[in-house]
């Protein structure tokens, strides 16, 4: 034998040794099968340690009855695969030792050829505390699912959001909320999915964290509550809280029609207020004219009476003169120029003072009728007595300017307040008048229609523009400009219609006139 196969030789039982130590040593149990039988031919030290058999008792046993009964089939199943594809592995079996302990292991196997010959090597390594923490960690996690799906909201998290974003959880209520679409089973994420509204996003605090609202097509209304955060692969991830708040946002929207209908009875009642003062102004300034007309009345009544006393006492003085005169003057004293101008003159004078006294008493009798001092409560009421008393009051305003036309139907008296009904003619013609800039008519119409007396006032003067007719009856609307009205006629006049149970329409053309409508219940 030459030097160089001795020094080959020597090599190779190095090399033998060197993979026989580390084969011995390695902390793995290692086995090696027959092909054929799938008995065991050889094995380690620590596939020993680890099945409780010696070597001698391996050397010769099937492969599969290192396992449990139930996993033999399993067993034979991977050493099949093993001679057929040349390699295989399993990662839930487990040896049943000697002592009828299980071990789990993870078993990697390949065939190995040597020369013309085969075996399977059979590397198997304990897991059984790594079998344990992964069971361990799988009961903590069902029990931590189990508490996340008894909670009331939406949570999902969504992992590799920055690069290919895959849904890593979702507890029970979310999958509710979103049930798993046919056409898109496996979806994005839950704040994606179609039918939506665009959310009205609120920013929360300055770490990215913040809700958004989706009002989806069924009604509902979804909040979602997201946060990031960095997970052990460094990549970020998406966790999400999402919220049913159909009912608050229901709540929502009743509270706003709920303050909008408040607003508007607040609205409602000022105005109410503002015309119950605007009355209450009115009524003080009737009750201050009533004492005014009272006083004046009896200030002028004293010397009225007086003056028509000593007028009387005049005629009948002027009568006894004149009979004295007869029998005593001669018919050529009668007779003479100067003696007849003087008591034509006197006569004359009479008669002027008596119409000068009846005016004084038509006027106080107006003062009277219009204020109505003495039917403060409801009555039956003389609409054209009315109507005549308040023209004498504003004669003043219309003389020489305005010629009234009076057309009074046949009417029946009609019961309400009468100071009340002479107001409203008051605030009416004075309006008419003041529309009236220059000359012009006014045209009074009484009529009955059906069960309703209708006062029907138009005038000739420069009407009011359309924009302004539906605020004319709002307090404190005026046309008529600074100093001139303080927008509360026209008010109170509609309330004291409305009082009466009455209809007030109007209508005006600019540049034509305006016509007040007036119904009252009769009876």
């Amino acid at each position: 034998m030459s030097a160089s196969d001795k020094q080959e030789i020597r090599q190779l039982r190095e090399s033998e040794e060197k993979y026989r130590k580390m084969i011995e040593r390695a902390s793995d149990g290692i086995f090696a099968l027959d092909t054929e039988t799938g008995c065991i031919i050889e094995a380690n030290p620590r596939a020993e340690a680890m099945t409780g058999y010696s070597k001698k008792e391996l050397l010769g046993m099937h492969v599969s009855d290192l396992h449990a009964p139930g996993e033999r089939e399993e067993v034979e199943t991977l050493f099949r695969k093993v001679n057929a594809a040349g390699s295989g592995f399993s990662n839930h079996l487990c040896f049943l030792t000697k002592s009828g302990k299980e071990v789990a292991v993870d078993i990697s196997a390949s065939v190995i050829t040597f020369g013309d010959k085969k075996i399977i090597q059979r590397i198997c390594r304990d897991v059984t505390q790594r079998r344990a923490l992964e069971r361990q960690i799988a009961a903590q996690r069902d029990y931590y699912e189990f508490i996340l799906d008894m909670l009331p909201v939406g949570l999902g998290v969504k992992k590799d959001v920055n690069r290919a974003p895959t849904i890593e959880f979702e507890n029970r209520r979310l999958r509710e909320m979103f049930p798993a679409n046919k056409d898109d089973p496996k979806r994005r994420s839950w704040h994606d999915l179609p039918g939506g509204d665009l959310p009205r996003k609120t920013i929360i605090d300055d770490t990215g964290v913040y809700a958004e609202e989706r009002t989806y097509p069924d009604g509902k209304v979804y909040q979602f509550t997201l946060n990031y955060y960095r997970n052990r692969e460094n990549s970020w991830s998406e966790l999400q809280l999402v919220r049913d708040v159909t009912r608050r946002r229901e709540l929502e929207d009743q509270l706003k029609l709920a303050m909008e209908d408040l607003e508007q009875k607040v609205q409602e009642r000022t105005l109410e207020l503002r015309q119950k003062q605007a009355q209450l102004v009115q009524a003080e300034k009737m009750a201050s004219l009533g004492n005014l007309v009272a006083g004046i009345a009896h200030e002028i009544n004293t010397p009225l009476g007086a003056l028509k006393s000593n007028n009387d006492l005049l005629v009948r003085s002027l009568r006894k003169i004149r009979t004295v005169l007869d029998r005593d003057l001669s018919a050529e004293a009668r007779q003479h120029p100067e003696f007849l101008k003087s008591m034509v003159a006197i006569e004359d004078l009479n008669r002027v003072n008596q119409t000068a006294m009846q005016r004084i008493v038509a006027i106080v009798r107006s003062l009277r009728n219009f204020a109505r001092l003495d039917a403060a409560e409801q009555d039956q009421v003389d609409i054209h007595e009315g109507l005549d008393s308040t023209l004498t009051l504003v004669h003043h305003q219309m003389k020489n300017r305005i010629r009234v036309h009076k057309d009074y139907g046949k009417l029946p008296t009609i019961y309400c307040y009468p100071n009340q009904l002479n107001q409203v003619f008051m605030n009416v013609l004075v309006n008419s008048s003041q529309a009236i800039e220059d000359k012009g008519d006014i045209y009074i119409k009484t009529f009955r229609d059906d069960d309703k007396a209708v006062i029907e006032i138009r005038d000739t003067g420069r009407g009011i523009p359309p924009e302004h007719l539906k605020q004319i009856f709002d307090p404190g609307f005026t046309t008529k400009g600074a100093g001139v009205g303080t927008g509360l006629g026209l008010s109170i006049v509609y309330q004291i219609i409305e009082d009466h149970h009455g209809e007030i329409k109007i209508e005006s053309e600019e540049d034509k006139g305006t016509t007040v409508r007036i119904a009252f219940p009769i009876g």
